[in-house]
């Protein structure tokens, strides 16, 4: 018997991917397990989270979706946010068999129930803020975090230093803003974020 992991890291960003990671680990590697102490990734610095990732991929196993936001954009015409991330949860689960917990990205229950039902996944357990509460989700939260940053410095060589890309950070606002880092950053936005909108900015095909 398995237990599984699922969480999320790039949900908010304006620009990069979203990354939904499943983390499996043996029932009987779960002492193992909390004994390594992975935290919440947020709560970790990079060179921490490495370190524990490190550790835990000798007994768990990862597995992951990576949706960029070209795909985001596309998909965004016809389904909402919280659909696309269900969609992809489902896909990592449905197929397992194990005792399943998903760090919740609805509000309620029901509604996520329903969602991921659509998707074609009923057998889990979801809780807000799981990554606080079980090891084996805040390892899937460790591993989406350090894959997400990966592609964040790709981008960045490709580009320039935007920051992390997220609109609470003022040097991805200030790349925003300015029309000729605006358009080398193009491929890489979510053009349907609230936060473009904001800027009052000319459209992002211009």
């Amino acid at each position: 018997m398995n237990i599984i992991g699922v969480d999320e890291a790039g949900r908010g960003p304006v620009i990069g991917p979203l990354v939904i990671c499943c983390a499996i680990c043996k029932r009987d590697d779960e002492k193992r397990l909390k004994k390594t102490g992975p935290k919440d990734s947020k709560k970790l610095t990079p060179g921490q989270r490495e370190e524990l990732y490190a550790e835990l991929r000798k007994f768990v196993k990862f597995r992951w979706i990576e949706i960029s936001a070209e795909d985001l954009n596309r998909l965004m015409k016809e389904m909402s946010l919280n659909d696309i991330e269900a969609n992809a949860m489902a896909d990592l689960i449905k197929n397992e068999d194990g005792d399943i917990m998903i760090d919740m990205p609805d509000r309620y229950s029901w509604t996520f129930r329903e969602r991921m039902a659509r998707f074609g996944a009923t057998k889990f357990e979801a809780e807000h803020k799981a990554d606080d509460h079980y090891p084996i989700v805040a390892a899937a939260s460790i591993c989406a975090k350090i894959i997400r940053d990966k592609k964040i410095q790709e981008i960045q060589k490709a580009t320039f230093d935007f920051g992390s890309g997220y609109p609470s950070d003022t040097k991805t606002i200030a790349a925003l803003n300015d029309r000729e880092k605006l358009k080398k950053l193009v491929p890489f936005i979510r053009s349907r974020w609230k936060t473009i909108d904001n800027l009052n900015q000319t459209k992002l095909s211009d």
